[in-house]
């Protein structure tokens, strides 16, 4: 049996260009707020497709997700 047939066709793609905060939200188990802080903690440009003052999708670059994690990450003693 395939790996793909394996995991099925709702799992989800195994790389993706940009993350939604949502998405980052369930990836990391926190809430939309955790992650909008942590972002912005991190002084990170958000993709967003909005009016200014607006709610709007934002999407965050694949490549400062796996930065940010593996700055934040740490290993257990």
């Amino acid at each position: 049996m395939m790996i793909l047939q394996m995991i099925g066709p709702n799992s989800e793609p195994t790389h993706q260009e940009y993350f939604s905060i949502g998405e980052l939200a369930r990836r990391w188990r926190c809430s939309r707020g955790t992650v909008y802080n942590r972002l912005r903690l991190a002084g990170v440009k958000v993709l967003d497709f909005g009016v200014a003052g607006r709610k709007s999708k934002k999407l965050v670059a694949a490549a400062v997700v796996s930065y940010l994690e593996a700055k934040y990450t740490k290993a257990l003693p």
